[in-house]
């Protein structure tokens, strides 16, 4: 059996369980911690370039997050902030506050060595496009390879890529260990 910690007992970079999901533990901000799914929860299909109005989004607040609300409680998963600013700098898509989205290019960037040790065999989405109009067609997004190489290959239309949620929990909450 698995040792039940308080999620702040987790070490950054260690993976532990909620209820049936695996999570690693990527980033403690006072006491709010951000993790990221270990590994794809879903396959989607993105449907829009704008994170903020893709169906991948509307199946994470639908379909995954009332799912880990009935594990811990959804007062101990916190609200945190997305920037959807594009791989070339438009920041047309803003900026949304929510308790469940996928990783950015930034902080895919900021956390490579994490996920590096955590790859997943398969394709799966970031939240981040590569750009927008006026720039370009907008029906592509950035991707990551099961390597762990960015692509920004990522058709909004192809249903094959997963999907790896990220949220922010509460520090007070009890898991199961993994590591």
């Amino acid at each position: 059996m698995k040792n039940t910690v308080k999620l702040s007992e987790v070490e950054i970079g260690k993976s532990f369980r909620v209820g049936g999901e695996s999570f690693i533990k990527m980033e403690d901000n006072d006491g709010k911690i951000t993790v990221v799914a270990k590994g794809v929860a879903f396959k989607s299909e993105y449907g829009n370039n704008d994170f903020s109005k893709s169906k991948v989004l509307e199946r994470l607040n639908k379909e995954f997050l009332p799912m880990i609300e009935k594990e811990v409680g959804a007062e101990n998963i916190c609200d945190f902030e997305t920037d959807l600013t594009t791989l070339d700098g438009l920041k047309g898509y803003g900026k949304i506050n929510s308790k469940i989205s996928i990783p950015t290019f930034d902080f895919y960037r900021k956390h490579v060595d994490l996920f590096d040790m955590y790859k997943v065999n398969d394709w799966w989405w970031l939240a981040t496009a590569d750009t927008a109009l006026p720039h370009c067609d907008p029906s592509w997004r950035l991707c990551v390879s099961p390597r762990g190489g960015i692509l920004n290959d990522g058709d909004c239309n192809d249903d094959c890529l997963g999907v790896r949620p990220i949220l922010c929990f509460v520090s007070s909450i009890s898991v199961s260990c993994e590591d």
